[in-house]
């Protein structure tokens, strides 16, 4: 709900603070005094263009901030961008602004990130309504009304169902054009692959294999180097004098001398265990001179395997892997195209058979919209008579569309407000009064399925007056039990029904025009009321009339 409204340098208002009853909140004031300035505030939170001439005069920005305490946590928009800023709610409170300036822009923040216009406007769709300015109001977006009559209708559980098998046949039909489009490259490609996969299959080449090539190529070619230095090496080791004689003289020597000193002995120890391991080396490189055998024809054979392999990279791939991968990618193609028919056509009968369960599921999902059309129509256009437009007319019309996520349903409120006046869609209703009082019907009707929190109402009271307003009144308040209700009004009877009551007023000094929103009651609310019942708030019949109003709500 929303909890508090700052308005600083707005219009009239430089520095004002509103708090909302959570169920029933009516602004008043004489004509004039600045109530539309309000509505214009929070248009601004919905989005609304900027007016640099909304600034209040001497002052380089207005800024517009709402606190919404969300109990029931964020819709999904909300929690969308808080999810994609790492944010969480404090206390369950959202904080959205927005700071308009003499240039022109215009910064918005959704608790205390940065936001974009669109941002701005889809999160804040979600937290409230204003039935006046018809660029904000919810219903008359065909999306809206049909998710509202889903709702109304108890529609969601068979839409889902629907949806399971539209998701379906949307991937089926993404793989089926996948499939087209691979077996025509396949056939297309089909006689340079088929040489390609026979020119790579008769070397058939291994992973790594020009490395391990490389390696012995190099080893064979030179072979007789590698023979002197390890010969050479052998005989430091071994030959008269060498490595494993001295070791074993030392050992010895250091051993003899450990029977005098025992402290010695370890070193003994380590002598003995590099003297093995210098003889396994010994030993090792002995073997491997012995294998050391230079083969020319070894050498060819070798170079030519080679030779194969680095041909096949320089035409197939940079890499022996991208070769391999080249090569296992052909096959597949030359697979899809002998049995890609087969495997096309049984996608095909797959398609063929979701579309006809996504139909039937999406024709039962719109018998349960027609029957909820009905219901609600007949609720809206009951509603309607009691606010006063006796021979209105409500109804909602199908339009059969293609296949969407949301059925094969579009829907359009249409009204007539008035006898002999054709049905048209609600948006095209001219007259203020009568499209807020629609709203007011239709959002009474849907209370239960409503999801967007507070509704605030202008206009709602234009052109009425007697036993309509005091239906108005009743409409309202009942609404305010679901809903959280804000109303714009002149009318005594429809303020004296709210739960929290604040006044509009508007001062000159110095040049300068003020407007001041106070909340009152008590006294100060039975004279605002009286002054609304015959515009002289110390009238003493006013006065009684006034009491006796509020009397009546409690």
């Amino acid at each position: 709900m929303l909890e508090r409204l700052e308005i600083h340098n707005y219009a009239l208002i430089e520095d004002s603070v509103i708090e909302f009853d959570e169920h029933f909140t009516v602004i008043s004031g004489e004509t004039g005094a600045g109530k539309s300035i309000i509505l214009g505030a929070l248009g601004l939170l919905l989005g609304a263009k900027t007016d640099v001439q909304s600034i209040r005069s001497g002052s380089e920005s207005a800024t517009v901030a709402a606190s919404f305490y969300l109990g029931g946590g964020p819709g999904e928009a909300l929690e969308g961008f808080l999810d994609r800023e790492a944010l969480t709610l404090d206390e369950g409170v959202a904080i959205i602004r927005r700071t308009i300036k003499r240039n022109g822009r215009s910064t918005s923040t959704i608790c205390g990130a940065v936001a974009t216009l669109g941002d701005l406007a889809a999160v804040t769709a979600e937290l409230f309504d204003i039935s006046a300015q018809r660029d904000h109001q919810s219903l008359l977006l065909p999306a809206s009304q049909l998710r509202v009559l889903d709702a109304y209708g108890e529609c969601e559980g068979q839409k889902a169902e629907y949806q399971t098998w539209y998701h379906e046949h949307q991937h089926l039909l993404s793989e089926y054009s996948k499939m087209e489009r691979d077996l025509a490259k396949a056939r297309a490609e089909a006689d340079y692959l088929s040489f390609a996969v026979d020119e790579i299959a008769s070397v058939d080449p291994k992973a790594g294999e020009d490395e391990e090539l490389s390696r012995q190529i190099k080893i064979i070619a030179s072979s007789e180097q590698l023979y002197e230095e390890l010969r050479f090496a052998i005989d430091h080791l071994h030959e008269g004098g060498g490595a494993i004689s001295l070791l074993r003289q030392a050992q010895a020597e250091v051993g003899e001398a450990a029977r005098i000193d025992q402290s010695l002995l370890p070193l003994c120890q380590r002598l003995e265990g590099s003297f093995i391991e210098v003889q396994d080396i010994y030993e090792t490189l002995r073997d491997y001179l012995a294998s050391i055998a230079f083969s020319a024809e070894e050498l060819d054979r070798l170079q030519t395997r080679l030779s194969l392999l680095q041909r096949l990279k320089k035409k197939h791939g940079p890499t022996l892997d991208a070769v391999i991968a080249f090569y296992n990618e052909s096959r597949n193609r030359l697979e899809l195209t002998e049995d890609g028919e087969v495997a096309l056509a049984a996608v095909a009968k797959r398609i063929e058979e979701t579309e006809r369960r996504m139909i039937e599921e999406g024709q039962a999902l719109r018998a349960l919209r027609v029957e909820g059309a009905r219901r609600l129509s007949a609720m809206v256009e009951s509603k309607l008579r009691r606010l006063g437009m006796q021979q209105a007319r409500f109804t909602i019309d199908f339009e059969e569309i293609e296949s969407s996520p949301t059925g094969l349903d579009g829907v359009s409120y249409m009204i007539s407000a008035n006898p002999g006046m054709d049905l048209l869609p609600i948006k095209a209703v001219a007259s203020g009064g009568e499209l807020s009082r629609i709203m007011l019907a239709v959002k009474t009707s849907l209370a239960a399925s409503d999801a967007i929190p507070t509704l605030i109402f202008d206009e709602v009271d234009a052109g009425i007056g007697g036993t309509v307003a005091l239906s108005v009144a009743e409409e309202l308040s009942l609404l305010s039990k679901s809903h959280q209700v804000v109303v714009i009004t002149h009318l005594a009877s429809i303020a004296s029904k709210a739960d929290a009551h604040l006044v509009v007023h508007k001062e000159v000094a110095a040049s300068m025009s003020w407007s001041h929103i106070t909340s009152v009651s008590g006294e100060a609310r039975i004279r605002e009321i009286a002054r609304m019942l015959s515009g002289d708030e110390e009238s003493q019949e006013s006065l009684v009339h006034a009491s006796k109003l509020l009397e009546g709500r409690r």
